[in-house]
């Protein structure tokens, strides 16, 4: 799977949040489907959201820096981590091919 092609798709067709604090709060009203996490995330933050994430939420790496998936996001600034609330048409909830 292309994680940048499926993320631009699930940002136009779905309904997405940036922000660490933010996918803490959705992950704890279940609200989150999946998560994208930037590759340069710090990792105390990578850490914490894994493990509230826990095994049901799928976490994917985005290869890009916080920086860059701040940017594809349409963001001026860096974003960690986003939140997939809705997909939309993108099949970003299937599991990564490892």
């Amino acid at each position: 799977m292309d994680i940048v092609k499926e993320l631009k798709t699930a940002i136009k067709t779905g309904k997405v949040e940036t922000g660490y604090r933010v996918a803490l709060k959705l992950i704890s009203k279940k609200k989150v489907k999946a998560l994208v996490l930037a590759s340069n995330a710090p990792e105390e933050i990578s850490s914490k959201v894994r493990a509230v994430a826990g095994e049901g939420i799928p976490v994917h790496h985005f290869p890009g820096s916080s920086w860059d998936l701040g940017g594809l996001c349409g963001k001026p600034f860096p974003v960690s981590t986003v939140s997939i609330i809705e997909p939309g048409e993108s099949s970003i909830l299937k599991p990564e091919e490892e």
